[in-house]
């Protein structure tokens, strides 16, 4: 003989809907402020009512700190955007001037392999002894050389060799022009070089122009002229 048994399901036991989980937020604002305001109000004791003022004061001091805040996002978008159109007309002055020499201030120049560095040495006076140093990539001066007296506006090439007259190898190195005059005090010099312009490249977002191999900040850039006009 068979028994048939069937299931069953006690009231107990009925299953009910669990609430899903809340999510959290660190955001605090206006609305959250003036739930938790109302619940203190709701919540406290008759017999001693907290102070009402002191309420409206700290509803007054989020407002300003919201306004604040409101004030300081608007600005930094401003800031962005000025930022934005900064470095777009940057880029359109950095593109039409492709093909054109540029002449700006010489601190750290590209020696190819085999090749010279010429820099553009201009004088606030009359010097009595003008010298170049060259210092490699870590700072290690390879090549000092004195070019005696000069004034005014002069040329000064690098041969590309230490003081020892070996050649060095292709990089960058950093070229420093000083002067004294006949007292032995230094004269000012603004070192300047020229070369073609045969690109744009960027690096941490700034805008830069090839000359060459290297690459020049447009903040060092003193002008910029056609290779016709020059011809």
């Amino acid at each position: 003989m068979s028994i048939e048994t069937s299931t069953t399901t006690s009231v107990g036991q009925s299953s009910t809907p669990q609430p899903a989980n809340a999510t959290g937020s660190n955001a605090l604002g206006k609305d959250e402020f003036l739930k938790i305001l109302t619940a203190q109000l709701a919540n406290q004791d008759p017999t001693a009512p907290m102070d009402s003022n002191a309420f409206v004061a700290q509803l007054a001091q989020f407002s300003a700190l919201e306004e604040q805040q409101n004030t300081n996002d608007t600005l930094t978008q401003m800031l962005a955007l000025q930022t934005s159109a900064n470095q777009t007309d940057a880029v359109s002055v950095a593109v039409s001037s492709v093909g054109k020499e540029a002449f700006y201030n010489a601190g750290q120049m590209t020696l190819s392999a085999g090749g010279t560095i010429s820099v553009s040495a201009t004088l606030a006076s009359p010097a009595t002894d003008v010298e170049i140093e060259i210092d490699d990539a870590n700072g290690n001066e390879v090549r000092r050389q004195s070019f005696g007296a000069m004034s005014g506006t002069q040329t000064l090439t690098w041969d590309g060799c230490n003081d020892s007259g070996v050649a060095q190898p292709p990089g960058t190195y950093t070229v420093k022009v000083t002067a004294t005059d006949i007292s032995g005090k230094a004269v000012s010099v603004t070192q300047q070089s020229s070369g073609l312009i045969t690109g744009v490249t960027f690096q941490n977002g700034i805008t830069q122009l090839m000359i060459g191999n290297t690459p020049i900040s447009l903040s060092d850039v003193t002008s910029i002229q056609d290779t016709s006009n020059t011809q």
